[in-house]
């Protein structure tokens, strides 16, 4: 699964993260701060999968504790993505992620209950890990139709937190972290300056998915 987010609550999630990884965290004791994205900055994406290649831009509008909103523009028009989450020991913790068109009115919205543990913002650790519960996805369309599935439950590793890594956009000192489930790995590399994905590879039984920074603007 990809979060366009800050990809998190209850006493639940929040106790599990807090006993393990906050241990983990304060062992390895070798962190590094990451930026939020920069209002200004227009990031193009490169996605590869089983059908075919397609380019995306995003444009993060704000960054906070406690949400985000990034406006995106490919295929299926100019969406806006809004997260509502909250940071548990460096990961944010969503709890409603909405899809709205530029005017405001609602495409799709997912609400997760608890809150499903996403990625590591504002700051990582070396070695830092997270438990990721199943928790319950409530999904609603515009026409008002919905369902309801448990999302599968796995782990959250941070490789390492000075990882080069050279893609189009340019040579990224990253934050190289996996998160893998019953259903799927997906491995992230995230700018430690920019604040976003520089490069993600999926593997699920549905075939891989590749999605890299192009450039910046």
């Amino acid at each position: 699964m990809r979060f366009r987010m800050f990809v998190v609550g209850t006493g639940v999630i929040v106790s599990m993260v807090g006993g393990r990884a906050a241990q983990q965290a304060g062992q390895a004791g070798n962190c590094v701060p990451i930026a939020t994205p920069q209002p200004a900055r227009v990031f193009t994406y490169e996605h590869v999968d089983p059908g075919g290649k397609t380019t995306t831009t995003e444009q993060w509008e704000s960054v906070t504790q406690t949400g985000s909103r990034v406006k995106t523009s490919g295929p299926a028009g100019v969406q806006i993505q809004i997260n509502s989450f909250h940071i548990a020991n460096d990961v944010a913790v969503l709890t409603l992620s909405r899809k709205t068109t530029p005017g405001g009115g609602l495409i799709s919205s997912t609400e997760f209950s608890p809150g499903v543990v996403s990625d590591p913002v504002f700051r990582a650790c070396a070695g830092q890990t997270w438990p990721i519960p199943s928790v319950t996805a409530s999904f609603r369309s515009s026409s008002g139709q919905g369902a309801s599935a448990a999302t599968p439950s796995g782990s959250l590793r941070i490789l390492a937190i000075h990882d080069k890594i050279s893609v189009p956009a340019g040579a990224f000192d990253a934050v190289h972290f996996v998160r893998a489930t019953s259903q799927s790995s997906d491995e992230y590399w995230k700018s430690i300056e920019h604040g976003v994905i520089v490069k993600h590879v999926a593997t699920s039984r549905g075939g891989g998915v590749t999605e890299t920074l192009m450039s910046i603007k």
